[in-house]
């Protein structure tokens, strides 16, 4: 008996994006054919890396947040192998872009959704693009095509928050992406560690090369962990993140349980980032004063609980001297040489900030310097305040707009957190938390922009409160 074929069956049919995915790639083989082998391999690393993304995004898959979380966290450690195995370091790289082109993957199904926005979040993201715009402008006539690379870094980690607003996320689809975020961090704490212990060829390489002297030796036990991170401090905030969550709800403690919690910690310890440290248990305790008696109480044992475990583990770690030598000096401030050179900075910075009340526009702080500046950290490159680095990039203006568009944010995740059923108010707890200590953050570094932005923008869009399912747009056929 013959079946009969359906009318859609055939070649014919196929989607017009795979049409496009498989014209792409046969065009990019050609080019990458003709181009130099090393800059043709770097090309093929990329694209093997964004496709699934696409794919992810075109199947509004609920592991495109997870995919895009593991990027950033591994796309650094990517760049140091290739430069490896090449055997040559490039002080600008086009693994730079790559956590932000995969992120850039939701906007196919952000713009799939009808754009039913609240006002709240509506008017967040507008002061956003305001400060953002106003930033660029000025950062065009000064820096260059340095301001565009510091517009995307700002911009798209953003996207999580549209992304959250416009999808009809769920309870057990936040409970993956929280717990996957986690797991990601855990496997970055368990890389620092082998990398304390034994420092891998490829991460010497790189120190060597960048000439990373704030970041001790690259030698086993001498060296300030940066994980699969580019720098201690990013590796330090995405650790103290995932360990606030495993401390305070138990859901999100990882594929490792309650190992996980002295694994991410000694991850974090070894960092050697005290900030990260300082502004965690600011969160930690908002989120303890957030929540009920019960719950208030059983934190606080907990941290007690750690507390004693660390103090009893660090000395008999090998290098465990230094660890506690380096928290030590929280006690005695003032014999601190980053505690005296940070009020030296401050001193200096803030005659500059008033004489300039326009700002220097984007590209002025931070990596990005370097795309103007030979490959090179320009005049701003090292910056040790996060508040002083807005205001010098945006003004005081667009300072001012920035930070209004987080107060807003944060007052409507206060209000969220007091009509939020149970199973919501954790989520919406956390973000509020970890929002406020981004902002504290801030007296250190600057990480409302790049992998820092990425962290908290998308802890801060679990919060979202869950709207009713949005139809899609129709789809294409």
């Amino acid at each position: 008996m013959k079946i009969p074929l359906q009318k859609n069956a055939g070649w014919l049919h196929i989607p017009v994006w795979m049409w496009l995915a498989f014209i792409v790639s046969v065009g990019v083989g050609f080019f990458c054919s003709i181009l130099e082998k090393q800059l043709a391999v770097q090309l093929t690393i990329i694209l093997s890396v964004f496709f699934p993304a696409l794919i992810l995004a075109e199947t509004d898959s609920k592991w495109l947040i997870p995919y895009i979380l593991f990027v950033w966290a591994v796309n650094p450690e990517i760049r140091r192998l290739f430069e490896w195995y090449h055997n040559e370091y490039h002080p600008v790289s086009l693994f730079s872009v790559l956590p932000l082109l995969v992120t850039l993957s939701v906007v196919i199904p952000i713009l799939r959704r009808r754009w039913a926005m609240t006002p709240v979040i509506r008017n967040v993201l507008i002061l956003f693009l305001i400060a953002l715009i106003y930033g660029l402008a000025i950062g065009m006539i000064r820096n260059g095509f340095a301001s565009l690379f510091d517009f995307a870094n700002y911009i798209v980690p953003l996207l999580f928050l549209v992304y959250a607003e416009l999808r009809s996320h769920g309870y057990a689809e936040r409970r993956l992406w929280m717990k996957s975020f986690v797991n990601i961090a855990l496997l970055v704490a368990v890389y620092g560690i082998i990398q304390f212990f034994v420092v891998p060829p490829w991460d010497a390489f790189w120190m060597n090369e960048v000439e990373m002297s704030t970041n001790g030796l690259p030698l086993p036990y001498e060296i300030r962990v940066f994980s699969s991170l580019n720098s201690p401090g990013p590796a330090g905030m995405f650790m103290s993140v995932a360990l606030l969550a495993m401390l305070v709800e138990k859901e999100w403690r990882g594929f490792m349980g309650w190992l996980g919690v002295p694994v991410m910690a000694l991850g974090l310890i070894i960092t050697l980032v005290r900030a990260s440290w300082v502004t965690m248990v600011v969160a930690l305790l908002l989120y303890l004063m957030l929540s009920n008696a019960k719950r208030r109480a059983q934190g606080l044992l907990l941290i007690c609980a750690i507390a004693i475990l660390g103090v009893g583990l660090i000395p008999v770690v090998p290098g465990g001297d230094k660890l506690v030598e380096r928290f030590q000096s929280l006690g005695n401030i003032n014999d601190d040489y980053s505690y005296n050179d940070r009020m030296e900075f401050t001193a200096n910075m803030i005659p500059k900030l008033l004489g300039n009340p326009f700002g220097e526009g984007l590209g002025s702080v931070g990596t990005g310097t370097k795309l103007e500046n030979g490959g090179q950290l320009g005049q701003y490159g090292n910056f040790d305040n996060g508040f002083f680095a807005l205001f010098l990039t945006f003004g005081i203006f667009g300072a001012i707009v920035f930070f209004r568009a987080i107060w807003l944010y944060a007052k409507q995740l206060f209000l969220w957190h007091k009509t939020a059923g149970q199973a919501d108010q954790k989520y919406v707890r956390l973000a509020l938390c970890v929002l406020v200590s981004a902002v504290c953050y801030l007296t250190f570094e600057n990480r409302m922009s790049g992998i820092g932005a990425a962290i908290v923008w998308f802890v801060a869009a679990l919060g979202m409160k869950p709207l009713p399912a949005i139809e899609r747009i129709e789809e294409r056929k």
